[in-house]
């Protein structure tokens, strides 16, 4: 059995840019991973079976992720093997986070090692692609990627020692609800990172396109960026992808420790509201390379 990292993503910012003939809509936005992750179990079956260890309650295996990439794999390079899943979760779904995506990417590729399927880190970007527009960032094993088209674009970046405070505000945000919303616009083709640095997310200019549908839909989502921007010393605070997850940044660990403290410290003159006990809040790092890649 291998056990795999499967670590989450956060946007830095996000700037639709246009919409396909086919609905799809065109992004410019920079992932950045950290260390928050769910943890991706694999083992051979030589009977060809896929089978998952850990289903979700109310979604069919056949739907979840893990197991589409799975039987995805297995069709594309006729491989007589199997496999046993376990996908351990932490990653809450619907959050803008990755979670699914990152489990999937994470078992294409662990099980195109296990397999012995000889698929090049583009070619697997290439089949994630079928799975989902997150996929092939996870599948190209980036700590830090500038992306474009649908996603699937990518070129990576240096990363830099950054901390968040991330909050998952306890509400599911289905994706294509944001995309529908009337509120939701655009800039065009902006493109601002020509002058500033990638990583220089919070600096004029650059934001979400999405967190204001996201916000009117699911206000506790409003309620999470009004709690955050009370932490000293952050850089900003932004809402991950399609939401319903929002993070502030620091220049250090450090700072964000402090920050939280401050911000969970209800007597403080500076905090306007304690935070409700639904949240999940987590301290998490940038991280400069994908877990995975050391095992594979």
């Amino acid at each position: 059995m291998l056990v795999f990292p499967a670590p989450a993503k956060i946007n830095l910012y996000l700037h639709m840019t246009g919409k396909r003939a086919d609905g799809y809509h065109l992004l410019d936005t920079v992932f950045q991973l950290i260390d928050w992750h769910d943890t991706v179990k694999l083992k051979v079956r030589r009977d060809g079976q896929v089978i998952l260890h850990t289903p979700i309650p109310g979604l069919p295996d056949e739907k979840h992720l893990a197991m589409r990439a799975a039987n995805l794999l297995k069709a594309h390079v006729a491989c007589a093997l199997g496999a046993d899943i376990w996908v351990e979760k932490r990653i809450p779904s619907g959050a803008g986070l990755g979670g699914g995506s990152s489990d999937a990417a994470t078992t294409l590729m662990g099980l195109n090692q296990l397999w012995a399927c000889g698929l090049s880190s583009v070619q697997l970007q290439s089949l994630g692609l079928q799975l989902g527009a997150d996929v092939p960032f996870f599948c190209s094993a980036y700590a830090t990627a500038h992306a474009q088209g649908v996603g699937e674009v990518l070129k990576p970046l240096p990363t830099q020692s950054k901390a968040f405070i991330v909050i998952y505000p306890d509400c599911h945000l289905p994706t294509p609800d944001v995309f529908k919303h009337p509120d939701l616009s655009w800039r065009g083709s902006l493109v601002v990172h020509e002058s500033k640095s990638f990583n220089d997310a919070f600096a004029a200019g650059y934001r979400n396109d999405l967190q204001i549908p996201a916000a009117k839909i699911a206000p506790p989502i409003s309620d999470a960026l009004v709690w955050l921007k009370n932490a000293p010393n952050c850089d900003g605070v932004r809402m991950s992808g399609s939401g319903s997850a929002v993070f502030a940044q620091f220049a250090s660990e450090a700072l964000a420790k402090v920050a939280l403290k401050a911000l969970e410290d209800t007597a403080a003159p500076h905090t306007q509201c304690a935070r409700p006990s639904s949240w999940t809040v987590v301290l998490a790092k940038a991280l400069n390379k994908h877990p995975a890649t050391a095992q594979l």
